[in-house]
This record gives C-alpha cells, structure tokens and sequence, in this order.
C-alpha cells in the first residue's frame, strides 16, 4: 500500500508511471463560470489578472477537489500575444482567434512575453505555486499544428496539410508555418517553467484526425510535437498531450512523442487506446457533459467505468466546461478516490 501523497506527488508520481495512493483527478482547462463568480473575478479582466486567475482555478483544488491548478482559461493567448484579433467571449465562453497571417515571414514574436495575457499567465503560475506549493501547477498551451493554424487560419490549414502531402513545394510551406509556431512555443515554455509550472499540457486540437488525415499528423505533427517535448524535458518538466476527437489512428504516434500523459476524448475507447500506447499513461474519455447536467449516479458510474478500463488519471474527455457545476465535479472526485479506496 501507497503512503498517503500530496496533489503534486500524486500527479508526478502517474507522469512518471510509478505507483500511487489514489488516481489522480485533472483537467486541462478551469474556466468554470460558478468558480469565477465565487471567487470575485471579473470578465474579461480575470484573462490577464494573476490574482483573479489563481482565486478562480484555485477553487478546483480547495473545494472540488482535483489534483492539478490550471492557467490560463483558453487557448487564445499565443495568438493575442502575436497580434492576431481575438474575440474575448463571455464569462461562459472561452475567447476565440479571428484573424491570421499570409505567411510564416509576418509572424513577429520579439515582444511575445511583453502581451499582457502572457504577462498575466506567467504571473498567475507564480502566485499559485507559492501559494499552493502541493498541487501540480499546470500551463495550459497551445501545441505546434494548432498553433500553426491559428497563424494561418483553419481553413489554410485544412487545405495546406493536404497539399504538402501531395507537392515538396508545399511540404516546406507547411514546414515553415511549423518553424515559427515552435520557436514560439519553445519561447513560452520556457518563460512558464521558469515562472515555476509543475507540468506542461498541450492541446493541439488541430492536428484531430477530425480535421487533418493521419498521415498529415505522422508526417508533421509527430515530429513537432517530439521536438517540442524533448525541449521540455530538457527544462526538466512533464508534459500531457491532448488531441481532440477520435484519435485511435493517432495514439501511436502520440505516444511517440514522448508525452508523459496522453489525454483523449470521449470518441475514443479507454480500453483500446490503453493497448495502442503501450507504456504510456493515458487519460481522459469522461463525457464533460456530465459536469454540466449529469446525475451522481451517471457521474459515479462513468468515472468508474473509466478507471475499470485502465486509465492512470481521472480526466475528462476535453476541458472543464465553463457551466459545470461544483456539486457535480466534487461528485467526480468522490467517484474516483472511492474506486481507488477498493482497487488499488
């Protein structure tokens, strides 16, 4: 049996596939609208304000429970920080990129560090690790193929990883587009580990085989996202990889990425997913609904269900959605510390 563990000794200890006293519960994302009003937060200010940003995300650890604190609340702040035109949504929705670049040559990122988001994100990384030194601070990121895409615009996404996989010519259009959105990402991984970030967890919901093919994904994605982890590991911090939607003809190169966690949805089956990575913790598959309208016996039962398929974290399938409710995510983590209770 396990001596009891902190959040942070929890959390490191699956990363780094070792035993532990009970399954971790994370997430990914912490914009939860009930936690932002409790907390005092004020939207949009609570996106760049470090003290409202640990106050709202800390109440996922001091009341509901979970194992990991998260900031920022969206996958807006590279862009923002580039110059790209975002739409800030409402406290219930996450900020959105509206504009893009034409080409890789008008990316400018000397001054990406000085965007008050990032300013405020490294800030709030900082606050929480003083102030919650036994839960793992977590960053949230955009990874490379999404952050790709936010520089070139979706759509030129979508028609350029097909292009690059038929011409040379547009293989190293592609290949550029990559270059600068991980000299990017290598910037901002660095800055939030030196302001103290415990784990990295990536989101690359563009590189989805929802929305580029498979082989897009090996040719290109897999070596970004590598190159980008193995810089992270040089910084001696873990780092998850999320990918959205159903990626089992993904898993394997996700897996050798070196991720020390793979997070998927709920369109992938735990089971199978488990079997493809091999060695590699893998979490996720809860419906995230669920925190939203779900009963405590619909809650209690798919947390459950899930663990029984072999994950090595509670996770859900995507973020925390922003209408979830406290009583529901305290459901979850009851769910799991009492599955953990009777079978570890």
């Amino acid at each position: 049996m396990v001596a009891e563990m902190t959040s942070k000794e929890r959390v490191f200890a699956m990363l780094n596939r070792k035993k532990v006293d009970r399954i971790p519960v994370i997430t990914g994302s912490t914009m939860v609208k009930e936690y932002i009003e409790k907390s005092g937060s004020v939207w949009p200010d609570y996106h760049s304000n470090p003290e409202m940003m640990v106050n709202t995300a800390g109440l996922m650890y001091t009341d509901a429970g979970l194992d990991n604190i998260v900031v920022p609340f969206g996958m807006f702040i590279e862009s923002h920080a580039l110059g790209l035109e975002v739409k800030m949504g409402r406290i219930d929705i996450q900020p959105s990129v509206r504009s893009f670049f034409s080409k890789p040559e008008e990316v400018k990122y000397d001054n990406f560090l000085e965007d008050k988001y990032v300013k405020g994100t490294l800030g709030a990384i900082t606050l929480a690790k003083e102030r919650f030194p036994d839960v793992a601070v977590t960053a949230f990121l955009v990874a490379p193929v999404t952050l790709a895409g936010d520089l070139m615009g979706a759509e030129n996404l979508s028609m350029l990883s097909i292009k690059c996989l038929q011409k040379e010519k547009q293989m190293q259009k592609m290949k550029d587009w990559i270059s600068v959105a991980l000299e990017i990402n290598m910037i901002y991984a660095r800055a939030c580990v030196e302001a103290g970030a415990d784990v990295l967890y990536y989101s690359d919901a563009s590189a989805s085989p929802n929305l580029v093919m498979p082989e897009f994904y090996y040719e290109i994605g897999v070596p970004a996202e590598k190159e980008l982890g193995d810089f992270v590991h040089s910084l001696g911090c873990p780092w998850e990889l999320h990918i959205c939607g159903d990626t089992t003809p993904i898993i394997e190169g996700m897996a050798a990425t070196g991720a020390n966690c793979l997070s998927v949805e709920q369109a992938v089956k735990m089971s199978e997913a488990i079997k493809i990575a091999g060695e590699v913790p893998v979490a996720g598959n809860l419906t995230p609904l669920l925190m939203v309208e779900g009963s405590e016996e619909q809650i209690t039962g798919a947390a459950r269900n899930v663990l029984d398929d072999g994950a090595k974290a509670s996770m859900l399938g995507c973020g925390t959605p922003p209408l979830s409710t406290s009583d529901r995510l305290k459901t979850w983590v009851k769910a799991v510390a009492d599955w953990s209770a009777e079978k570890l």
